[in-house]
């Protein structure tokens, strides 16, 4: 047999791209990766933007790949799906994630709690005024048209925008949100009404919430919190859908979430 030399290089994903942003908000960096999946749409592209990119965004990218745009299916709901993540090799940056993830804080916090948590309106702010410009020069987007896929504490921001600024995502895509954080802090925030047309699809693993032993997951109440959560929102909100996940836990139901969402945004896509 003949010997000859392999030449291995890091993987990359077909038909995405990747940049660094230096956010002036928060004084960090993010890894910012996207994907156009179809042609865009008169009015731009539908966006779709992915926390703890690093962890969904390759799985995101191909479910979407195949659900969005597929010739055996006739579906044709393009997208542009925006990955946010961080540049540092991992596939989660807890340290990172942990502030820009979690509401700001009640007077009565800690010190040491000030220096982990709480700074989600900078994040928001990152999101709004770097991030939002940097995709429309470069794409054609359709401002309308946003949505946001958080799971755990990604779910617990998006419960934060959702409720300090319900017009930045039309879609609130939130799975296995952390609500018991730091004594539900974010329902602090819990406005007394909704816009009537943002989607909001809270879903959450049934394995999530132990009914015995693993005292931890006993008082995070993950799957009561969401249930009761997504109640109070459907009293005053037309469009609050709750899914408990059958057989996922809290890793698992991510990627459950993730699918079933791809299937709302192509069934509910703006028609051509």
């Amino acid at each position: 047999m003949t010997s000859r030399t392999v030449h291995w290089q890091a993987a990359r994903l077909l038909q995405a791209e990747e940049t660094h942003i230096r956010s002036e908000h928060t004084g960090r960096s993010y890894r910012i990766q996207t994907a156009a999946v179809g042609d865009p749409p008169p009015q731009g592209y539908p966006v779709l933007h992915i926390l703890d990119g690093d962890a969904f965004f390759p799985a995101a990218l191909s479910m979407a790949q195949s659900l969005l745009i597929n010739p055996m299916t006739r579906s044709r709901a393009a997208c542009l799906i925006v990955s946010i993540g961080y540049p540092n090799g991992e596939v989660r940056d807890l340290t990172q994630r942990a502030l820009d993830y979690t509401p700001p804080l009640p007077e009565t916090a800690t010190e040491a709690d000030r220096r982990q948590y709480g700074q989600a309106d900078r994040f928001a702010a990152f999101l709004d005024r770097e991030l939002a410009p940097t995709l429309a020069a470069k794409y054609p987007v359709n401002l309308k048209e946003q949505a946001l896929f958080g799971h755990s504490f990604g779910a617990l921001f998006g419960l934060y925008s959702l409720f300090t600024a319900p017009d930045r995502f039309k879609h609130n895509l939130l799975a296995s949100p952390s609500v018991w954080w730091h004594n539900r802090r974010v329902l602090d925030f819990l406005p007394s009404a909704l816009p009537a047309d943002t989607a909001i699809r809270i879903s959450v693993g049934s394995l999530e919430q132990a009914a015995t032993g693993d005292e931890k997951r006993r008082s995070r109440a993950m799957v009561e919190n969401a249930r009761a959560l997504a109640g109070q929102l459907q009293q005053n909100q037309r469009d609050t859908t709750f899914t408990l996940l059958d057989g996922d836990n809290h890793g698992s139901a991510a990627f459950s979430a993730l699918t079933r969402l791809l299937q709302d945004l192509r069934d509910t896509a703006p028609a051509k």
